[in-house]
């Protein structure tokens, strides 16, 4: 039978009571592969669950950071200024000029398809907190991201705990993440 030493942790005492500092085991070959191969499994098992946090709280900051922005993409689709007459490109060609308002008018109508999209799941969210008798979750989302109020003040207003307004904005990120980008397949398969 073929063996493999291997180093474990732990002190040993040579014969003159030193101690070394460290021990050796053997085994058989087999079972160190064995055991390599657990351990590479678990360490795969580890990285995909750390991995699937990862892509969890991504969709969570990202819908969150982008209702924290939904006030400004509002106001930025109704004050672009993307027609000339709107505004003096001194120093400008007629092609970057061009350019330049091709640019404003592209963004400002990518930010009318988004803030579309999260209008209707914004609504959808409302329904849903209506039909349960919960408005008031609904009413704490409305005032901290479409009317800017912190969570004391919302907490003060609503007449609820402390905490409640940050739980209930917290529940509606997460439901509103899966309107807005949908559901993975690794959610599919719970």
């Amino acid at each position: 039978m073929q063996e493999t030493e291997t180093k474990a942790a732990g002190a040993e005492i040579a014969a003159g009571g030193e101690e070394t500092g460290e021990s050796w085991v053997a085994l058989p070959a087999s079972e160190f592969e064995e055991l390599i191969q657990k351990a590479a499994r678990a360490a795969v098992r580890e990285y995909r669950k750390q991995e699937e946090k990862d892509k969890r709280q991504n969709k969570y900051h990202n819908t969150f950071t982008l209702m924290k922005c939904y006030r400004d993409a509002v106001f930025h689709i109704q004050n672009a200024v993307s027609d000339g007459e709107q505004l003096e490109l001194k120093g400008m060609t007629e092609e970057q000029q061009r350019v330049y308002l091709e640019s404003v008018r592209r963004s400002r109508f990518k930010t009318l398809i988004m803030t579309a999209h999260i209008d209707k799941a914004v609504e959808e969210i409302e329904r849903r907190r209506r039909a349960a008798g919960r408005e008031v979750e609904y009413k704490a989302f409305e005032l901290y991201f479409m009317q800017g109020m912190e969570y004391a003040e919302i907490a003060e207003e609503l007449e609820t705990g402390k905490n409640t307004p940050r739980r209930w904005v917290t529940a509606i990120i997460n439901e509103l993440s899966v309107l807005l980008w949908g559901i993975d397949e690794e959610r599919a398969r719970l």
